[in-house]
């Protein structure tokens, strides 16, 4: 059961340090508008640019942001939820079918049910390290000029230097 519960937390370990990339991600918190995720595409005294997933550029002004925050692209909790309850659930039915007769399988229902269970606790533990370790950067405005203009120049190095151009069908 050791060996098992190793190769478990060894496959999410992995999985984690391959979703990782090096570009950053924004978020803008904001009570006047909804919160944007995307990427940084510009910083000024005045206001930051923000490109979203969609494709749609939109600019924040210090008045209207909340809460700024960056965080490395990577590992989110429900990926890494998914991931260690599928592993888990992989891992279960694999040993399940070794029981080739049907003798056991009232004790194979609860082996598989308790190594998925292991897996989503697991994975859900590897997501919440890998959110705080992926979080570099959090800028609190809360709607203040003053506060904005003290910490925009932290934002600089976290800008998207990827030009990406969108293409409609």
């Amino acid at each position: 059961m050791k060996s098992l519960l190793l190769l478990l937390l060894f496959s999410i370990f992995f999985t984690t340090v391959n979703a990782q990339s090096k570009d950053f991600e924004i978020k803008v918190v904001s009570k006047k508008y909804q919160t944007v995720k995307g990427l940084l595409q510009k910083v000024s005294p005045e206001g930051i640019g923000v490109e979203d997933y969609k494709g749609n550029y939109l600019t924040f002004r210090p008045s209207e942001i909340t809460r700024i925050k960056i965080r490395k692209r990577g590992l989110t909790i429900g990926e890494a939820t998914l991931s260690g309850g599928a592993a888990g659930l992989g891992l279960g039915a694999t040993i399940w079918s070794l029981d080739s007769e049907g003798n056991s399988t009232k004790e194979m229902l609860v082996l598989t049910s308790l190594l998925t269970a292991t897996g989503v606790v697991a994975g859900t533990i590897t997501g919440v390290i890998s959110e705080i370790a992926n979080t570099k950067f959090t800028l609190i405005v809360n709607e203040s000029e003053e506060n904005y203009k003290a910490g925009y120049k932290q934002l600089e190095k976290y800008v998207n230097l990827v030009i990406t151009e969108h293409v409609n069908p």
